[in-house]
């Protein structure tokens, strides 16, 4: 969704039939109809709204995003400005994400103003860009734009967790015929050589048990686990950040909560959330995050283990994992695919805090950074 319809270019500023201002969330059908136009799919406009309102890192006071007011009372382009929160050295970082940036081609010339906006809140600290397609990876470039440190955002990891479909599809985009019988074989092969490599196994997928909410045992575990990491920069995760990130997805069945705990107390869990490509029939399930205490990150293995079978329950296709961002629990998957663009962003505005954030130690980003798993 980020990214969208933007395109490197000199031009800074709207031209005189146009100009740029603040958004507003009576905008919403004009913006709904802008997305269409440039191929991203909107939201309802409750939905659209809650990314603002249900989050408790929002301030009236914060824009939700800037428009391009075009000639006929239309909205040419927009940029959505989605606030975070991030914990840093027992301080909070204010953050935003940039979310849904799109132009109409009459526009495009003049989307990075656009960004420029956004970029010139004074009390934001750090904006991070997690879902960015080619064009917009070049604008960030140009606005000097740093790489996460960490992870492989240029590439995913995935496993196969049903080969027929997987096969049928893979051979489909690669224009091969007979698709349908040959997915049999081939599957059976990819099967063979997984039992030769040898899978995750290496835990109790038991010990990871579904839950359907949130509930107060996230915000204990928030607590213990931000006090531990404190040196690192942290997306924050208490249970009233994760019911509006992850709240939308549970209720439609398209999220999944794997929690590992012991006496009333979460010491790890896993998120997962759908994925799909519908224009392939690809079902798709990402690895959304993983979080352990300290003394637990033994429990990623029978995490994976209680993921595949999961996505094997929900008869997907593949478990993904884009970013490679599970590597540092040394876990690599059996098969990988590059990505069109690096996928992960960021930019501090202080120069104190750039440079901190230049040392990978900092970091442990997954899909729960940025809008990637809104």
């Amino acid at each position: 969704m980020d990214g969208a319809g933007a395109r490197v270019c000199l031009a800074r500023e709207p031209s005189p039939a146009s100009r740029i201002r603040e958004a507003r969330f009576e905008d919403y059908e004009k913006i709904a109809a802008l997305q269409l136009r440039n191929g991203l799919t909107p939201r309802s406009c409750a939905d659209w709204a809650a990314l603002w309102l249900s989050n408790p890192a929002y301030r009236p006071d914060v824009p939700i995003g800037w428009v391009i007011d075009a000639p006929e009372g239309e909205i040419g382009g927009y940029i959505g400005n989605l606030p975070l929160a991030y914990r840093f050295k027992d301080r909070e970082i204010r953050a935003v994400t940039v979310y849904s940036w799109a132009a109409d081609s009459a526009f495009r010339g003049y989307s990075l103003a656009l960004l420029d906006r956004l970029l010139r809140q004074p009390e934001t600290e750090m904006v991070v860009c997690s879902t960015p397609n080619a064009p917009a990876g070049r604008a960030y470039s140009a606005y000097r734009f740093r790489r996460v440190p960490v992870g492989h955002w240029d590439k995913c990891w995935f496993w196969i967790t049903g080969h027929r479909g997987f096969v049928r599809c893979a051979l489909r985009l690669a224009h091969i015929p007979f698709a349908e019988a040959l997915a049999y074989p081939v599957a059976a092969v990819l099967r063979l050589r997984e039992a030769l490599l040898g899978g995750p196994g290496l835990g109790s997928a038991a010990d990871f048990e579904l839950l359907s909410d949130f509930d107060d045992r996230f915000d204990r575990f928030w607590e213990e686990f931000s006090a531990q990491k404190s040196s690192r920069l942290l997306a924050v995760r208490d249970r009233q950040t994760l019911r509006w990130h992850f709240g939308r997805s549970l209720k439609s069945g398209n999220a999944w909560i794997l929690a590992a705990s012991r006496g009333g107390r979460i010491r790890a869990y896993a998120i997962l959330d759908r994925h799909d490509h519908s224009a392939l029939e690809l079902k798709r399930i990402r690895f959304a995050d993983f979080q352990a205490l300290d003394g637990f990150d033994d429990l990623f293995r029978p995490a994976l283990d209680r993921a595949l079978e999961q996505a094997r329950q929900e008869r997907a296709h593949v478990l993904e994992n884009a970013g490679c961002w599970t590597s540092q629990w040394g876990a690599a998957a059996p098969y990988r695919r590059s990505l069109k663009t690096w996928g992960f962003y960021y930019k501090a505005r202080h120069r104190a805090l750039a440079a901190e954030l230049e040392d990978p130690a900092v970091w442990t980003p997954s899909a729960f950074d940025g809008d990637a798993s809104l």
